[in-house]
């Protein structure tokens, strides 16, 4: 129905010059002719899951205050203009031509739909904005929400929506306490391709009580379904969540580098080949807040042991993968 999409023959380019994954940046600088960059904002979304509509507790790894989130100027105590307008005027002084506002932390769309039609109204009425990408989780998609969103795509502008996925397993989403079924995250993400809209869905690897099948599965899953993209992380025990009290009660023992590095091209290789992957870590965690692992999360870092790993294998993303 729409013209937006994965180009595949893009993605065939980027492993025929020899990279093992399909990673967004690369895809990006080879399907747009500007350089782009996405700008996260934070206009203080709040969660069901924390505010007394599901439960008050949220999942067992997320701080009841949220986690410090470390980008200059995305902070809800600015304006949205604020917010857009600085860190905009940062990244053209770098060469960067358009950009995408990314509606990060907290759910952003969960709330009124007018209220937050405002919001990304106001975020694409700036010429040099191609889309949007809103973090949200699937239960909170709602007809009128998608509607909105869908008439954004009609008009050409790119819209994704980050989706926190985490696992595709119910006695896992149960554990860590989503208070959402994988019925919810099918829904979600086979309502947004109806729509014309991307989804990049995010993905945690080592989660208490999932074993190696189940991680795969997870990968296997969300590829048949048909998902744009993924963002995988490991496991981070931070503190004032549920996931530090089981920590120090032995309850919980995070993946050390090796493992995760191992389980992360594991699932790699069971990944579609045509999905693309936005990152294999996560943000800088402070070390003021963070209880587990001790090793660097830096994504470059992560990225680059992967690469090392599949050329020692010698295989790539997808090679185990069928769709």
């Amino acid at each position: 129905m729409y013209s937006l999409g994965i180009n595949k023959d893009i993605i065939d380019s980027i492993y025929k010059e020899g990279h093992p994954i399909a990673q967004y940046g690369l895809y990006m600088k080879r399907a747009k002719p500007y350089k782009v960059f996405k700008i996260p904002v934070d206009c203080g979304s709040i969660c069901p899951n924390k505010d007394g509509t599901l439960d008050t507790e949220g999942c067992i790894f997320c701080p009841k205050m949220g986690r410090p989130i470390g980008v200059k100027y995305c902070n809800s105590k600015y304006s949205l203009k604020y917010q857009i307008e600085k860190q905009m005027e940062n990244q053209k002084k770098k060469g960067v031509d358009k950009f995408y506002i990314y509606f990060y932390p907290g759910t952003n769309t969960y709330g009124d739909p007018e209220r937050l039609k405002e919001l990304w109204d106001f975020a694409l009425s700036y010429s040099d904005v191609v889309g949007l990408s809103i973090g949200t989780r699937p239960d909170c998609l709602s007809r009128e929400i998608l509607d909105i969103l869908e008439n954004y795509v009609k008009k050409g502008y790119e819209i994704w929506i980050d989706l926190g996925i985490q696992s595709f397993h119910q006695k896992t989403l149960d554990l860590i306490n989503r208070k959402h079924g994988v019925s919810h995250i099918i829904g979600a993400i086979l309502e947004c391709k109806r729509r014309g809209i991307l989804v990049c869905g995010h993905v945690i690897l080592g989660l208490p009580d999932e074993t190696w099948e189940e991680m795969i599965d997870t990968a296997e899953s969300l590829s048949k379904l048909g998902i744009d993209a993924l963002k995988i992380y490991p496991l981070v025990v931070v503190k004032g969540t549920k996931l530090e009290e089981m920590y120090w009660k032995g309850e919980y023992r995070a993946l050390d580098r090796k493992q995760y590095i191992k389980i992360l091209c594991d699932f790699l290789e069971h990944t579609s080949p045509y999905v693309l992957i936005q990152r294999v870590s996560k943000d800088k965690v402070p070390e003021e807040i963070k209880v587990s692992p001790e090793w660097n999360l830096s994504r470059l870092s992560i990225l680059n042991d992967a690469i090392k790993e599949f050329k020692r294998r010698g295989t790539r993303q997808g090679v185990y993968y069928r769709g």
